[in-house]
């Protein structure tokens, strides 16, 4: 597991210098398998580590291959799973655009707001700002504020 571990903190770094092709072919297929690796401390250093894996293979082969894996992480048991997911958003919504981030993260954005662990709702609602600062107060008013007030009107805000 340590090993595991070290690897995952350190695999993506090699994206840059192995370019784009080798990275698609030989980098990416294991970073996959540790990003389902059973040990939580292996997927959060791959999650920690995945800026230079996006940077060199960019937002297409993100959105094919990463995306669900993170998507599955995103409603991990373990909650600093979840939290390390959380932190990355917005990272990930400026490298997929405003569409793409619209129609398949923001749902879980919102989401989040109502998770268990306060440190996870909290980290939600921080992103969600830092959203609204990346994509404008429109794309809030329009995507966001409606699910907030949905919540809202829940008499238990942790549904």
């Amino acid at each position: 597991e340590h090993v595991r571990a070290a690897l995952a903190m350190v695999a993506t770094e090699l994206a840059p210098i192995l370019g784009r092709d080798d990275t698609i072919n030989h980098l990416v297929p294991p970073v996959l398998l540790l990003l389902r690796d059973a040990a939580s401390e292996v997927r959060l250093n791959l999650i920690s580590s995945l800026e230079s894996l996006n940077e060199v293979i960019g937002v297409d082969l993100l959105s094919q291959s990463l995306l669900p894996a993170i998507l599955d992480l995103a409603q991990d048991g373990k909650w600093r799973i979840r939290l390390a997911i959380v932190q990355h958003v917005p990272l990930l919504a400026k490298q997929l655009g405003i569409d793409f981030f619209t129609e398949r993260l923001s749902p879980i954005c919102v989401g989040w707001l109502g998770d268990d662990i306060s440190t996870i709702r909290v980290a939600a609602a921080q992103v969600l700002k830092d959203l609204t600062a990346l994509f404008g107060s429109d794309w809030a008013c329009q995507n966001i504020l409606p699910s907030i007030e949905e919540i809202r009107q829940n008499p238990s805000y942790l549904r």
